[in-house]
């Protein structure tokens, strides 16, 4: 017994000097001592600058802690601050660490400050902090010894995290976006596995594209578990008050219960209800959607229909939807959704029939393993009959699939029909002035960003912009910004149409390669066009682009090339025939006249071809070509389509003929050129011939006959050939 007590003895002193040491060890430390061989080691292994203004006190009983004020870090070449804060508080328990275990009783940060950048090249400003640290050797040459793999595994538990009055700037030069947080304020519970947690969350959020700046707040329930990778958060209180994307007052609202288990395929939704409403422009609007409850295991889903409704409102236009997906079937691996309803209904008065309902119905599938979903639908509103085939070949970030077949599709039904043109060459309203310049329209691509979709599009009969189609296809892929919608084709007018077109949102830039064959052009013209300017059948290529932010500059832009080739037609608004007869009543007694191209009148052709070369948006001409009964002609100018003006010289000459428009008249203009100018703008062409031109050249043909005694030229040093001088030949 003695000796039992020697030995109590023995260790109670033991205690007792340990207890003594370690308060003499925490008396007599001081931490501040450090502050500059800490500063140094950061500079040395990360190249840094570490400046710790504030106190550092450390706690060694009955927790390991350490506190901190004011510090800062510098960026890798030590210009800018990468993380600044007010003060800092992490405190860890002794014992556990004896059994493996980190409990952490407490972290607290305050007036964090940290800005997190990513270059062009995608390295973020932190990027070098994570980069593991080169491997040491000793003296010897070898490596450190590695720890055993049976050490054990370490435990985490935290008592609880505060952080207040913080701030986060992100920036990122690849894609432009910039985001602050601001006010950042987070309180949680314990954090350890298997261990139920309360949270508390807000932040004012600012971001420039898209433009943003809202006020989120987010409380609820929380338990997880890192080895199975599975969470569940419980009473979900969520709140975004302000401005996004656009919208204006925007009040949005999330509650319910949300649980997921990926390794055991196992998912829940419970109570879920999403309020959404605001203002976009004009338009107010407010959105809903309840899940009451959704249960998805890996043999088995079950649950309850899921509702959505929308409704906007505006002084021009008002719409409102309902959708309802039930019959909840199969596993997490197979998701079906055996019904979904839905039904569109929108009243405007821009629209010809004012309101528009669309009914839809059809299945969902999704693989959430494969992350891929699929949806049939079809519908059947006004003429048309639909069916779709819409899918997702990922999720993240989203890639969209579609396959749409309609039967017939008017589009006029629903954008309207173009405005009336008049009819003929002089109708419609002028571009040139004296009524007031419409606003140019704005046209504007960005729409195209961030979004990846692929599909095919067919229409067995379209009509758009008055334009009658059939047997309409098109293959259309999206990504980057970048539209292509090719190839595609379609027959139209008794002929053929193909060919490839993008649009591409940087740089606001759109591209055609288009052919049409075989094409009866006057119907065409007089659908699209509203006029009445050409006849003819033939064949048409375009190779165009351009850029620009409304339809005026882009216009004005348009480059490339064209070229027509049309035969047994006629242009429409001008009689030559009739131009070369009173040509031939006048012989010169009149000037160069202007007068308005009149509807009744035509030019026969049997044939007809030329092309186009567009710069800045005038297409110029000099190889035109074409053939009558009564005369060749020729020509060559521009045509100015960001103007819309025509500033164009044709030159018939009559050929000897007795047949066509007047043929036998004219025989004694045989050979003559008459230059004729058609100028002004589209709506009110004008053409303008040279009478005196003409004059000029039927008089020294007839001199030339009487000097030859026939039609044509005199030989070198002829009486006729001293005589040019007089014509200025």
């Amino acid at each position: 017994m003695k000796a039992l007590r020697v030995v109590f003895y023995v260790l109670g002193g033991i205690v007792v000097l340990a207890v003594a040491g370690a308060i003499a060890i925490v008396a007599l430390f001081d931490a501040n001592k450090l502050k500059g061989e800490i500063e140094r080691t950061v500079q040395q292994q990360t190249g840094r600058t570490l400046k710790l203004e504030g106190d550092l006190d450390v706690a060694f009983w009955p927790s390991i802690g350490a506190s901190l004020g004011r510090a800062s870090l510098s960026e890798r070449d030590g210009k800018g601050t990468f993380l600044g804060l007010e003060s800092a508080h992490v405190s860890v328990a002794v014992m556990p660490l004896l059994s493996k275990q980190i409990v952490v009783s407490g972290v607290r940060l305050d007036g964090l400050k940290a800005t997190v950048t990513r270059d062009k090249a995608g390295r973020f400003n932190f990027d070098d902090l994570l980069a593991a640290p080169a491997a040491t050797k000793d003296k010897s040459g070898a490596p450190p010894p590695q720890a055993p793999r049976d050490a054990g595994a370490v435990r985490f538990d935290i008592g609880g995290v505060r952080i207040e009055r913080s701030a986060i700037s992100y920036r990122d030069a690849k894609s432009g976006q910039a985001i602050d947080v601001s006010d950042f304020n987070l309180r949680t519970g314990r954090i350890a596995d298997d261990t139920p947690g309360t949270f508390e969350l807000s932040a004012q959020i600012k971001s420039r594209a898209p433009a943003a700046d809202a006020r989120l707040a987010l409380a609820g329930g929380y338990r997880f578990n890192l080895k199975k990778k599975a969470f569940a958060l419980s009473g979900l209180d969520a709140k975004v008050e302000g401005v996004a994307a656009g919208v204006t007052g925007l009040l949005l609202t999330l509650r319910g219960d949300v649980a997921a288990d990926p390794v055991a395929q196992a998912y829940a939704v419970s109570g879920l209800a999403l309020n959404a409403k605001g203002a976009r422009a004009e338009d107010a609007f407010e959105a809903k959607v309840t899940a009451p409850k959704l249960a998805i295991a890996s043999d088995k889903a079950s649950g309850e229909a899921v509702d959505a409704s929308f409704t906007l409102k505006g002084p021009q236009r008002s719409a409102d939807g309902s959708l309802k997906l039930s019959g909840v079937e199969g596993s997490a691996k197979a998701l079906k959704i055996a019904s979904l309803t839905a039904q569109l209904n929108l009243s405007d008065p821009g629209l010809p029939m004012k309101t528009l309902s669309v009914p839809l119905k059809g299945t969902v599938q999704a693989n959430l393993e494969k992350e891929s979903l699929q949806a049939d639908l079809t519908a059947k509103f006004d003429e048309t009959n639909l069916k779709a085939k819409l899918g997702l070949a990922k999720f993240s970030p989203p890639s969209y699939t579609f396959d749409i077949d309609a039967d017939r599709l008017n589009l006029d039904r629903y954008l309207g029909k173009p405005a009336a043109g008049g009819g003929g060459q002089g109708g419609g309203a002028s571009t040139g002035g004296g009524g007031g310049a419409a606003a140019d329209p704005k046209v504007d691509l960005s729409g195209l960003k961030g979004l990846e979709a692929s599909g095919r599009v067919h229409v067995g009969a379209l009509q758009v912009q008055n334009a009658k189609l059939s047997d309409v296809t098109a293959q259309i892929r999206l990504a980057n910004g970048r539209l292509e919608v090719s190839p595609h084709s379609a027959k139209l007018y008794q002929g053929a149409l193909s060919g490839a077109l993008s649009a591409d949102a940087n740089g606001n830039r759109v591209a055609l390669k288009q052919t049409l064959s075989n094409v009866s052009v006057g119907p065409l013209v007089r659908d699209v066009a509203q006029k009445d300017a050409i006849e003819g059948r033939g064949n048409v290529a375009l190779d165009v682009r351009t850029a620009g932010g409304t339809v005026g500059a882009m216009k004005k832009a348009l480059a490339g090339t064209a070229r027509v080739q049309l035969r047994d037609g006629a242009v429409k608004g001008i009689d030559l025939a009739e131009t070369l007869r009173k040509a031939k009543a006048v012989l010169g007694s009149q000037a160069a006249q202007q007068q308005l191209a009149e509807g009744g009148k035509q030019t026969d052709f049997s044939e007809l071809s030329g092309s186009f070369n567009i710069q800045n948006g005038v297409a110029r001409n000099n190889d035109l070509q074409g053939k009558a009964p009564l005369f060749r002609l020729a020509g060559a100018g521009d045509i100015d389509i960001g103007n819309s003006r025509i500033d164009y010289l044709a030159k018939p000459t009559v050929v000897g003929s007795s047949k066509g428009q007047g043929g036998r008249e004219l025989a004694e203009l045989n050979g003559v050129t008459v230059p004729v100018r058609l100028v002004g703008p589209f709506d009110a062409v004008k053409y303008e011939v040279d009478y005196a031109a003409v004059a000029t050249a039927l008089a020294k043909s007839k001199l030339t006959e009487q000097i030859t005694g026939k039609k044509g030229g005199a030989a070198a040093g002829s009486p006729l050939d001293k005589l040019k001088g007089l014509f200025g030949k």
